[in-house]
């Protein structure tokens, strides 16, 4: 066989092996690009994924930063409040329990908490904000109240103050009245008395010979007192400090019943009015220092005595 038939005998048989290797590459290409695409696709996948992390990260930061601030602005309210106890008390579970929450939310980080977190999160910072609104106007109304309060506890002591001046300008003219409508007796005089025979009265200081003793004196005048009948009561005191009398009648002063010797009815008209008063004994007088008391509605009004040999 000669060399031309040699060359187109190799060439024959090297024709399929050249299609087996077109093909061959061909199918390699075709995997490589697939893998590439593969590839990129995977990529893109995960930058979408790493995008989204990133995302849900920032999310929840924020969202704890908005939750942590939330939660400060209650504390505070609470501190600055702390006289409204039964407000704070009932709203203080109720968002502690929804803080709770969202701290749940956020801790789990996934894309579905997150949005429920941001949800509750709204829901919580419009309950603060309610809260806020009630504490500032019952703070106001507080004010209010404590203001009217205080204008009210003015108008009572004021109130108090004038009825004390009243109380005290009472007083003093009821003492002044009291105090005035005593009567005043002026010049009191007391003389032992005989009679002779002939009717005649002799002054006499002797003990033996008086039968009778006199006082005299004059009421003073006294517009404050009502005019018309009033009674005096004459106490004689013996030289041992006995009332000489034989009744048992008493009259009262200071609230304690009184002894006395005799009484007397006078007519006072609110003038200077000159009064006498007698007494005899009975029996013959002893010798001695005799005093005597003039009373008028229990008080005691004048003093006398006599002196008897």
């Amino acid at each position: 066989m000669d060399i031309q038939d040699t060359n187109k005998s190799e060439y024959q048989e090297q024709g399929p092996k050249k299609g087996i290797v077109i093909i061959v590459i061909t199918i390699l290409l075709g995997t490589n690009g697939l893998l590439l695409w593969q590839f990129f696709e995977k990529k893109n996948s995960l930058d979408l994924a790493n995008e989204k992390v990133v995302t849900t990260t920032a999310e929840r930061d924020a969202l704890q930063a908005q939750l942590d601030q939330v939660n400060a602005e209650f504390e505070k309210v609470k501190s600055e409040n702390l006289g409204l106890q039964t407000e704070l008390s009932q709203k203080d579970e109720e968002i502690k329990a929804k803080v709770a929450e969202v701290q749940r939310l956020i801790s789990l980080g996934g894309p579905a908490q997150i949005a429920r977190a941001k949800a509750e999160l709204a829901k919580l910072k419009e309950m603060n904000q309610v809260f806020i609104a009630q504490i500032d106007s019952t703070n106001a109304v507080n004010a209010r109240l404590q203001q009217e309060n205080a204008s009210l506890t003015d108008n009572l002591n004021q109130a108090r103050s004038q009825n004390e001046n009243l109380s005290a300008e009472n007083t003093r003219l009821s003492t002044k009245v009291a105090a005035g409508s005593i009567l005043k007796v002026q010049n009191p005089v007391t003389q032992g008395l005989r009679y002779k025979s002939n009717g005649k009265v002799i002054l006499t200081n002797k003990a033996k010979q008086v039968q009778q003793i006199r006082t005299t004196f004059v009421i003073a005048e006294n517009h404050v007192i009502d005019h018309g009948s009033i009674n005096l009561y004459l106490r004689v005191l013996a030289p041992g400090g006995s009332v000489m009398s034989s009744l048992d009648d008493t009259f009262l002063s200071d609230g304690k019943p009184m002894k006395y010797t005799v009484v007397q009815s006078v007519d006072y008209t609110n003038s200077d009015t000159p009064v006498t008063i007698m007494w005899a004994k009975g029996t013959q007088f002893v010798p001695g220092t005799y005093n005597i008391e003039i009373y008028h509605n229990g008080v005691l009004i004048g003093r006398s005595r006599i002196d008897l040999k």
